[in-house]
């Protein structure tokens, strides 16, 4: 699931949404004395088309915000944005046969070009190597969890597909690793009483109730008490947050949650990084090392504050 046409499409709303609040000043610029620039004036049927396009591309210009930012975990959040952004797109077209809309050409045209927009995010939105990374961070939001797959808007299955995934890949890749210290050694011994007036039927029934038990604890592994626990209300705690609070509880889980809320839901903030490399790494300042000053900045971004005598190092 790419995003990175959700950002093309962000750019296009700048763009548009520029032209649109500059209106006044572009019309008297285009129309010099010398007609130079009246090729590029607009009429105000296209002037009405751009304002149309802003409000259409205004739900990508939210969602690329949401999936850019880096600061704070928003894989778990792709699914839910997605979903909207197909809601907006339907909505948009019913705008399309609303009658002040219906009679112009142009609007027909609008409405092939949501249509292909909506086929370009299904496209995206069907397409990643790792699709599993999607429903996992859903699953693994404390917030969330499998609500979101139980709406009406999804196929009924998908909620106990996505959960039985989940749960095979942290049994296989997660479960046996990274056990907890056993601290039983250091523990002061005690003392055991004797068996006495046990008869054998009393200590059949109570080894058939440890089996019973034993069974059971095998089966209910930390993925699924999760899973089976209540959803978090708590809106003031991050997820991260919460996973960091609850790690004895959920030892071998957490270490999943941590791998899976480590991907990044674009690679958008990747790329400004590089950007931002070539912008400080100029002719007139050669001698800049451009990963040095890019640490620089990240670290009184975060801290608030410069670096003490010493340097990054």
């Amino acid at each position: 699931m790419k995003t990175d046409v959700v950002t093309r499409w962000d750019s296009a709303y700048d763009m548009l949404s520029r032209a649109v609040y500059l209106r006044r000043a572009i019309e008297p610029f285009v129309q010099d004395e010398d007609d130079s620039l009246d090729y590029l004036s607009l009429s105000s049927d296209e002037w009405e088309m751009c304002e149309l396009l802003v409000t259409i591309l205004l739900p990508f210009k939210k969602a690329s915000h949401s999936l850019q930012a880096t600061a704070h975990p928003g894989i778990h959040n792709v699914f839910w944005i997605y979903e909207n952004l197909f809601n907006k797109i339907d909505k948009i077209k019913s705008t399309f046969n609303l009658p002040q809309y219906r009679n112009e050409g142009w609007a027909y045209e609008l409405h092939l070009a949501v249509d292909k927009m909506a086929s370009k995010l299904r496209k995206y939105y069907d397409k990643t190597a790792k699709p599993y990374v999607y429903p996992e961070g859903v699953i693994l939001d404390p917030f969330e969890k499998l609500i979101l797959f139980k709406q009406e808007t999804w196929e009924s299955h998908y909620a106990e597909q996505y959960r039985l995934a989940c749960r095979q890949r942290y049994v296989n890749e997660y479960e046996s690793i990274n056990n907890p210290p056993n601290n039983a050694s250091n523990q002061p011994s005690i003392r055991k009483r004797k068996r006495d007036g046990l008869d054998d039927d009393d200590e059949n029934d109570y080894r058939a109730t440890l089996h019973r038990l034993a069974a059971r604890q095998v089966k209910q592994n930390e993925f699924d008490r999760f899973v089976d626990s209540p959803v978090e209300d708590n809106d003031d705690m991050d997820v991260l947050e919460w996973w960091k609070l609850n790690y004895k509880m959920f030892p071998h889980l957490t270490q999943m949650a941590r791998d899976v809320f480590a991907v990044p839901a674009t690679g958008a903030g990747v790329e400004r990084q590089f950007s931002k490399s070539g912008r400080i790494a100029t002719w007139a300042r050669a001698l800049l090392h451009p990963d040095d000053i890019m640490m620089y900045k990240d670290y009184i971004s975060h801290t608030g504050k410069p670096l003490t005598h010493g340097g990054l190092g």
